[in-house]
Formats: structure tokens, C-alpha cells, sequence
């Protein structure tokens, strides 16, 4: 039956039109994330922590390109050691993608592209999934913005790039819908590149991914034994090409794994999402912020990953699609719940509340292998996102409203229960003084250092001036590095928060090639505790960039200001953040 014309008919998306619905996707993907846009190349997302390592790794491998270096070691962190950034995030799929905005335009340039990028493919990606599904372009376009702006997604763009990069999940399964019914060698193949591309934006979105993959192609084989060696053939060439994209990084990897290297392998995060939350708007949303904003203020935590939200109108069409297509649903009901059960974490939280004599299945992953790479509990959400998305789709086609109002409707809807307007943004703002501080020799040595992500902006300050460091904030520490700092006497007094009787070892200093000290007067605890007093309780992403701010006694600074002034004669550098002394 034809379906009836309205308001929305040029976006009616016919398989020969998916054009539309990209450009529909884009500008959606402007307004749902209104201002950045008008900033692209001057702020941020407003992240206080990881974000800025992203930022980094936006200015490090630029600078390899231009230098010729291996963005997998890096000289310039850890000085004098260098560290190796084997296991680091690097997301290189984003790397690449962004470096001619990046060498154009500079890091927050490349950065916002990448969201910007990310979020429109998202619903892209899974527009062609559900309407491949569906047989349905409306349900399409609509389930696609369910996972792109999926409010968890939002949340986490804020800080991890990596995870708002999450495109190649729907278009590797409408890949892998596709070959399961034709099983033509060009979807196989297909559905490789997307798998390689997916694990080059974040190994854990290949792990996840591959959840849903591997036992999809193990039921489709089965099911067509009898041509199993051809098919198996295809599958072998889609294995084959996501190999080979993935191969630069992956043999560095098994070279460091085999050599007995298991650094990566961190300590599990099993604080999963709040179950009460779930039919919460969130509290940066412009239509019921200020009604759940309490609720918010007595979160659990803090950290990303927090926000669960899953929407009134999808809940609603989900519900609907799984009464009237039971069976076609059941998979994608699997994929939701799957995702929802591990993202609750080892332990149950219930409004706000740990109760931990109840455990959960996510408990188990650490005894998988390679699985138990898979530490933070909430970031399988992304998988609930992605089920909710495809039943959402199928709800709107059990629907098949007439009314030329029903799809705008619903869409307008389903963006004002998901909006975060307007979103969070902060400047990208470096101290004038450390340009400066690019023409000297020698590194520089920051203090605060080694706080780990509480120092990440020395790195930031890094993208300035260009020198080699004394810290960074990795997201994987070589053993080496603590080894570097603790057999070395005149870093290991004053890494973290230093004790206040602390001696500055100026002439070890220099011999271990340090030239520049820089003190930073904003990371003194007395200057947080200031921010953190003026700060209102309701501006939770300011009070959490504040409470990640470095914090080092002030009777320590005093200490080692002493020691500088009277063996320099004073700062050469100083404003109201930063006093830099030459040594």
C-alpha cells in the first residue's frame, strides 16, 4: 500500500533517496548539538577530563605527521623516559578522519568534526538498518534518531570521543542484515571494512559489537549448512580485510601481550547505570531540567556514563513493535536487555543507593577472556541504545499511521524528550605565556605533575608550547614510567601532591635536561576550594571540572617558590594561572 503524502513527503526517503536522509541527519545533528557548530574551531564540548587527553591526541599526531614520528611512542611525555602509547586511546579512526581539519583548522576543529561526524553517520547508519528491517523509510528515519541522540551518547561526548564514535555499529549490522539474505560476496566484504573502521574508533565498540556479530553469523551458517564452505569463504574475506585495517595497531599490541606486557588490563569499573533513572529526563533538558534537577544534584556519581534516559516515545513504539512483530523483535528485545543487564554493573544501584548483596552478570566478564577488557559496566548501554532504535522502528511500522502530522509529530516529540539544550560548551583558552615558552630549550616540568587525568591540562599546555614533559595521562600506564619516576629522586619529591618540607633539586633538574619550571597558581587547594564555593550545586558538569583541577597544599608551593626565588632571582614569566621559571 502507498503511503499517504504529508508535510514530511520530501523526506520520504525512498530507497533511491538516502542522500535526504543524511543531509536530514546533519542538520539535525547542528541543532541537537547548538552552539559547537557556531564555535567548531574556537571551543569544546564541556568535559573536564578525558577530553583534553582527546584533545591531545589530536595535537600528537598531527605533530608525528609533520615530524615523522610514531604516534605510539612519544618522547615528549615522561621526560626524560618517553612513554609508549601502545594501549593508549587513540581512537585513529577519528585521527585520520579529522587530520585535514586539523592541519587546516587546528585540535578543536578536528575534535567537534569528529562529534559532528559521528552523530550524523549514527542516524544515517541506522536509517538504513531499520529500513532494511522494516521495508520502511519513515521507521527508519525515526530510529535513527533514537540512536544517534541516544542521551547517554550525548552525555559521553562531553568526554570520550572514542565512544561517541559509535557510526559503524548499524552500518556494520545493515551490512550483515543484507549478506544474511543474499549472501553476496561485496556485503561480506562490507561488513569487514565497517568491523575494521569500528574497532579503529574503539577496540571496546569491537568488542561489543562483535557480542552481536559472531553469534549472528554462527546461527546464519548453521542455518545454510549445506553451502557452508562458500559461505564461509565470504566470512573468512570479511575477517580478513577488518584484519588488515586493523593491523598497524594490532601487532605492536601482540608484540607488547607476548612479551609478557599485560599493563592493559586495568582494574575493573563496575559502577553501572542507576535503574531509577531510566525514566528520568535529563537534567540538562530545556522542557524538564528543572523538574529532575534534584534528583540529579544526589546522583550516584558523577563520572560520564551516569545519564540513562531512554525516552518516553521510543519505550512507547518499542512497546508496539514488539506486540505486533513478536518474533522479527525478539533479537533486537535480546540486544536491548543484553546491554541494559551488563550496564546495571556487578552491583545494583537504586536511586542512588549500592546494594551490593545482589549481584549481576557483568561480574562474570572479568573471568572472560578478552572480554574482561570490557570494564566500565554503563558504556554497554550503547548496545540498549542500539535495540531500542531498531524496535522503535519496528514500532512505527506496526503503527503505519495516515495522518500527514503523525511522523512530524512523533519526530518533534522524540527531539524534545532527548534535546540537551543548549549544549554544554566551554572556550579553548591556553595562557599567552606559555607561547613563550616554545623557544626555550630543554623540557618543562609542571607542578602540579603525575596527578594523573588531575593533570591532563598540562598536556594541554603542551599543544602551546611544544616542549617535552615531565608527566601526561595516559589511558594505560607502562610500568616503566612509575618505575622512571620513583628511581628518581628529584622527580619522585615532587609528583602528585608533594609534602610541604619538600626540596626542589635544582641541579639534578637540569641534568636530567629540564629548563622551564611552571607553577600553576589555579591547582592550588586553596584556589580549588575557592571555585568550588562559588560554584551552585546545580552546575554539575562546572563543579565537576573544578573537582578535577589538580589540587597541591598551598604550604607546598610556598615551599618550593622559596627555593626558586632565591636561586633565580624570582619567576620570568607570571600572570594570575602560571608563574615560569627558567632554569
Amino acid at each position: 500500500m502507498a503511503q499517504p503524502r504529508d508535510a514530511f513527503s520530501h523526506l520520504s526517503l525512498r530507497p533511491d533517496r538516502p542522500g535526504r536522509a543524511l543531509l536530514f541527519y546533519a542538520l539535525l545533528t547542528v541543532l541537537m548539538t547548538f552552539p559547537l557548530a557556531l564555535r567548531w574551531n574556537s571551543a569544546l564540548p564541556a568535559g573536564a577530563g578525558d577530553l583534553w587527553q582527546n584533545y591531545w591526541n589530536f595535537w600528537w599526531w598531527k605533530h608525528c605527521l609533520l615530524e615523522g614520528l610514531n604516534p605510539l611512542h612519544s618522547p615528549l611525555l615522561f621526560h626524560p623516559a618517553g612513554a609508549d602509547l601502545v594501549f593508549h586511546t587513540h581512537s585513529p579512526f577519528n585521527q585520520v578522519l579529522a587530520m585535514p581539519v586539523n592541519l587546516l583548522f587546528g585540535e578543536a576543529a578536528a575534535y567537534n568534526f569528529c562529534v559532528l561526524f559521528a552523530l550524523t553517520v549514527s542516524g544515517f547508519g541506522t536509517y538504513l538498518l531499520v529500513r532494511e528491517l522494516t521495508g520502511d523509510s519513515r521507521a527508519g528515519l525515526l530510529a535513527g534518531m533514537v540512536f544517534a541522540y541516544f542521551p547517554q551518547t550525548i552525555e559521553q561526548s562531553l568526554e570520550h570521543l572514542n565512544l561517541v564514535s559509535v557510526q559503524f555499529i548499524p552500518l556494520s549490522l545493515y551490512c550483515l542484515v543484507r549478506w544474511g539474505r543474499s549472501f553476496r560476496l561485496a556485503d561480506a566484504l562490507a561488513l569487514g571494512a565497517f568491523l575494521g573502521l569500528n574497532a579503529l574508533c574503539s577496540w571496546h565498540l569491537g568488542l561489543k559489537l562483535g557480542l552481536i556479530v559472531v553469534p549472528w553469523i554462527a546461527i546464519l551458517l548453521f542455518r545454510n549448512r549445506r553451502r557452508w564452505q562458500t559461505w564461509c569463504a565470504q566470512v573468512a574475506a570479511a575477517a580478513a580485510l577488518a584484519t588488515l585495517l586493523v593491523l598497524p595497531l594490532l601487532v605492536p599490541m601482540a608484540a607488547l601481550i607476548a612479551s609478557g606486557s599485560d599493563y592493559y588490563i586495568k582494574a575493573p569499573v563496575p559502577r553501572g547505570i542507576d535503574a531509577a533513572y531510566l525514566l528520568t529526563p535529563t537534567y540538562a533538558s530545556p522542557l524538564f531540567g528543572s523538574v529532575v534537577e534534584s534528583r540529579y544534584l544526589d546522583r550516584a556519581y558523577q563520572a560520564s556514563g551516569f545519564v540513562c534516559y531512554l525516552g518516553i516515545v521510543p519505550v512507547f513504539l518499542a512497546g508496539i513493535g514488539l506486540w505486533r512483530f513478536k518474533s522479527r523483535c525478539l533479537p533486537w528485545l535480546a540486544v536491548l536487555l543484553g546491554g541494559l543487564v551488563l550496564a546495571l554493573g556487578a552491583n545494583p544501584f537504586w536511586n542512588g543507593t549500592l546494594h551490593e548483596s545482589v549481584g549481576l552478570p557483568f561480574a562474570t566478564l572479568r573471568e572472560i577472556p578478552i572480554l574482561e577488557n570490557l570494564r566500565v559496566a554503563n558504556r554497554f548501554l550503547i548496545l540498549t541504545g542500539l535495540g531500542l532504535a531498531v524496535l522503535t522502528g519496528f514500532g512505527w511500522r506496526a503503527l503505519r499511521p495516515r495522518s500527514s502530522l503523525a511522523l512530524p509529530a512523533a519526530a518533534i516529540l522524540l527531539l524534545a524528550d532527548y534535546s540537551w539544550l543548549p549544549f554544554p560548551v566551554q572556550p579553548v583558552e591556553h595562557s599567552s605565556l606559555l607561547r613563550q615558552v616554545a623557544s626555550r630549550p630543554g623540557a618543562v616540568l609542571n607542578i602540579p605533575f603525575h596527578q594523573r587525568n588531575r593533570t591532563v591540562h598540562n598536556m594541554v599546555g603542551q599543544t602551546t608550547h611544544g616542549r617535552p614533559i615531565a608527566g601526561g595521562y595516559l589511558s594505560s600506564y607502562p610500568p616503566e614510567i612509575q618505575a622512571h619516576i620513583d628511581n628518581e629522586p628529584a622527580l619522585r619529591s615532587l609528583a602528585g601532591a608533594p609534602k610541604p618540607d619538600v626540596a626542589v633539586d635544582l641541579r639534578r633538574l637540569r641534568e636530567l635536561g629540564f629548563r622551564t619550571v611552571i607553577i600553576h597558581k589555579d591547582r592550588l587547594d586553596s584556589s580549588r576550594q575557592k571555585l568550588f564555593r562559588e560554584v551552585s550545586p546545580s552546575q554539575l558538569l562546572e563543579r565537576k571540572r573544578v573537582l578535577r583541577l589538580g589540587g597541591v597544599p598551598d604550604q607546598t608551593v610556598v615551599r618550593i617558590r622559596e627555593q626558586l626565588d632565591e636561586a633565580l632571582g624570582g619567576a620570568s614569566l607570571e600572570d594570575e594561572r602560571l608563574a615560569i621559571y627558567f632554569l
